[in-house]
């Protein structure tokens, strides 16, 4: 049995000790096992040949006669299981508290000791300067100017270059100190997600193990109560949020200092109120959709175990965005007397880092839209039905209408989204073509709750664009197909649209596919409505997407590598809803099916399932070709370790630096840790490159067939008057015959090399450390098949030479 200080190497033992204790649990089980259940033999073989402690007398006389053996047996292993439980709730939470408290202190001290004095200092240089212009005394408004600004860092209150500068590279220092403080809370709260995560597998683990050896049902009990304790619900999501806000209080105020040092090494005149104010005023603006998106996406997968590390990532660089919810009133998380400024206190247990998103994509029958899509044709279009929060069938609640178009790169145009909002007691009727768009278009239906309603240009371009929808749909009798629920955290400047990230987790996949349509209301299924097995699947990784206007900045990629994201050439979640859900109306698959379907096969079998669901099942199928001893050591080993490929598997991508102190804990960038960086990439084969291997293989046939053809020619001429005179028979024979194996070695060479060309392309497609640095050509047999071409050639004139 390996422990799992093994696989926590790295860790402290101050935070192993609170992890849950395996070995005494297992022991536990051991023992009770050996004394109770169908298993007794085995058990007790298990402890004796593995000199296991007996830690566990149970005195059956402390209970009553009527009790059964299997209340004995739970009510022991339940008492060990609940202190363990209670030494993980009171760590997870004691750490939660912590790492707020941190967050709020280090958020409190960038405003106080850095923004404020910034801030005034400026407002006094303003004002100095407005007073020297006007010819007042320059020098009594220069001792109040840095008496007002001073802090505890015995700064000389002078009017000197050399003094400003020196002022403020006080703050850059306290600034990088700040940066440290932030980067331990980030580090602390991967560890705590990782901590959770981890004891909670442990412990459903250890439960099923229980089952298996007593014969019981624990794991049902357990499972229904653990989802109810206390370090399973500690809340991550606030602790995310005000790390962005800490973060960016962080960004502005680094941003004022340098530029403070930019302008004053450039003598310009320091920054004044207005701007002061046009700064502050950015805090109260919300951010709202645009109606079209012209963005580059990239997506990646990113398991459940590093999605925490990925949010840590982006919130360094790019805030949150809540919808609805402006800066000015999230940072109220983190000052909550800013009330008294004019902003609304905000409960941060009401905070969602992450929104419901529900999306309902329609195709036809004949899955014409998926076919379009996968097959990137110009103008290829796909239209879906979405809306934020949850849906209880109000019939005013509001459906966005989304039309995207993709353009292939030699049109010069840009792929875009288009869309606009309708109330839901409309989406039937528009669907179904009986709606009449313009007459709703001219109550102002359409143009609800938008900012543009009063623009004329505005309001004919959403009529029109509902019109085509609407047309297309009904021309080519779209229905609902698919429809994907997920939880969705946004990151965005809530400025501008330049940078966003969002990583959706929880991802369902639903039918909705009906023959021939919804002929009544309501116009999709029903939230209530009970759905079979192979009506739904539910998506195993959390999705990345990382839309940029400009160029990828190097901490994204960073970001990339420590949160282990697998790049995904053009994921569709539409696509492989109708990859899963509708095989039969599908002819082509997308191209990373494949890959998934290895990967999720790999996750299934590392869990408990692999033994099967029958409990009494276990030792007898281990038992059919193997002597009985040896068979049962297998099982119970294999049923002990079995919690380990749940560590090894968290652990694995996991880039943070355990250091001896936990004040000490930083990211690492040792290059010892690549193993546990294995960034891949699920490309789609560009047929280009399967082309040329073609190419490279049909042009050393050409070559061959040139080289046989004179080889035919030189001989048929030559055979008659050259036997005899310069070489015997029999040898101008063995020339002759040898040169055609040469030929043949030729063809057979370069069809190996197209065969591995081919296959390394297509390994390629999923770039990982192995085979990224693994070539595609063959340095080598240029030169192989070079020299024995001119081997073939020289040899063939040497014979031919007494013809002349």
């Amino acid at each position: 049995m390996i422990p799992l200080r093994e696989y926590l190497s790295r860790a402290p033992d101050s935070n192993i000790n609170h992890y849950v204790d395996t070995k005494k649990l297992c022991e536990t089980i051991l023992n009770l096992s050996s004394q109770y259940g169908p298993n007794k033999a085995v058990a007790s073989e298990y402890i004796e040949m593995n000199e296991i402690r007996k830690t566990i007398r149970v005195d059956n006389s402390s209970f009553p006669e009527i009790v059964s053996e299997d209340y004995i047996c739970d009510f022991v292993f339940r008492e060990k299981l609940n202190q363990e439980i209670n030494k993980v709730n009171r760590f997870s939470t004691t750490k939660h508290e912590e790492i707020y408290r941190g967050i709020m202190k280090i958020g409190k001290s960038i405003r106080t000791d850095i923004i404020i004095p910034v801030d005034e200092f400026c407002k006094v240089q303003s004002r100095r300067r407005d007073v020297i212009a006007n010819g007042s005394n320059g020098n009594d408004v220069n001792s109040n100017s840095f008496t007002d600004c001073k802090d505890n860092s015995n700064i000389d209150p002078s009017v000197s270059s050399k003094n400003i500068e020196n002022y403020i590279m006080t703050y850059k220092k306290k600034l990088s100190k700040v940066e440290q403080l932030l980067n331990h809370m980030s580090n602390e709260i991967i560890h705590l997600d990782f901590y959770i995560r981890t004891n909670f597998k442990l412990l459903t683990r250890l439960c099923r193990f229980f089952d298996i050896m007593l014969n019981s049902s624990t794991s049902i009990w357990f499972q229904t109560q653990l989802i109810k304790e206390q370090f399973v619900t500690v809340n991550i999501d606030i602790l995310l949020v005000l790390l962005s806000l800490a973060w960016k209080r962080y960004r502005d105020s680094e941003i004022k200092i340098n530029n403070l040092l930019e302008l004053h090494q450039n003598e310009f005149e320091l920054i004044g109120d207005s701007e002061l104010r046009g700064v502050e005023n950015n805090k109260d603006k919300k951010w709202k959709p645009p109606e079209t998106f012209t963005r580059s996406t990239t997506k990646y997968w990113v398991h459940p175990n590093n999605v925490v590390s990925a949010k840590v990532g982006i919130v360094r660089y790019v805030p949150y965005l809540i919808f609805g919810l402006s800066n000015g009133e999230l940072e109220t998380l983190l000052d909550p007397y800013m009330c008294v400024e004019g902003h609304n206190i905000i409960d941060p247990n009401a905070i969602e880092e992450s929104q419901p998103i529900t999306s309902v994509y329609l195709d036809n029958d004949k899955g014409e839209c998926y076919s379009n899509r996968i097959s990137r044709f110009e103008g290829a279009k796909l239209f879906r039905l979405r809306w934020y929060g949850s849906n209880e069938g109000n019939r005013e609640k509001e459906i966005f209408m989304e039309r995207k178009t993709h353009h292939e790169e030699w049109t010069g145009e840009k792929s875009t989204k288009e869309r606009f909002s309708l109330a839901q007691k409309y989406v039937f009727s528009y669907l179904k073509g009986t709606m009449d768009v313009k007459e709703l278009f001219s109550k102002g239906i359409f143009n609800k709750d938008n900012e543009n309603s009063n623009n004329k240009e505005s309001t004919i371009k959403k009529m029109e664009l509902a019109l085509n929808v609407q047309n297309y749909i009904t021309s080519n009798n779209l229905q609902p197909f698919v429809r994907t629920s997920y939880l969705r955290a946004a990151f965005q400047n809530q400025d501008n649209n330049q940078v966003r990230f969002s990583i959706d987790t929880n991802l369902c996949m639903v039918n909705e596919y009906i023959s021939n349509g919804h002929t009544n209301e309501p116009w999709c299924r029903l939230a209530e409505e009970v759905l079979s097995k192979n009506e739904v699947t539910r998506f195993p990784y959390a999705v990345l997407e990382v839309k940029l206007q400009s160029e990828q900045p190097l901490w994204v990629s960073d970001m990339l590598k420590r949160c282990n994201a697998t790049l995904v050439y053009k994921f569709s979640k539409f696509q492989h809803g109708m990859a899963i859900l509708h095989k039969d109306k599908v002819s082509v698959l997308p191209h990373w099916i494949e890959e998934f379907n290895s990967n999720n096969n790999f996750i299934s079998c590392s869990s408990m399932s692999e033994f099967g669901d029958d409990k009494n099942n276990y030792f007898n199928s281990y038992n059919t070709n193997k002597p009985q001893s040896n068979s049962n050591i297998v099982i119970i080993d294999k049923l002990l370790n079995s919690y380990l490929n749940i560590t090894h598997f968290d652990l694995h991508g996991l880039q943070i630096q355990w250091n001896k102190t936990v004040d000490d804990i930083q990211y690492s960038n040792n290059d010892n840790n690549d193993y546990y960086i294995n960034s891949k990439k699920i490309r789609k084969i560009d047929p280009k490159s399967l082309f040329a291997a073609e190419r490279v293989l049909l042009f050393w046939i050409k070559k061959c067939i040139y080289i046989s053809t004179v080889l035919i020619l030189l001989f048929s001429k030559s055979k008659n008057k050259f036997h005899g005179k310069y070489l015997p028979t029999y040898i101008f024979s063995y020339f002759e015959y040898s040169l055609v194996p040469l030929v043949i070695f030729v063809l057979i060479y370069s069809l190996f090399v197209y065969f591995k060309r081919c296959d390394t392309i297509e390994k390629r497609m999923v770039r990982s450390s192995e085979y990224e640095k693994k070539r595609i050509d063959f340095p080598g047999s240029s030169f192989i098949i070079f020299s024995t071409s001119c081997f073939i050639l020289l040899l063939t004139l040497f014979l031919n030479i007494g013809n002349k």
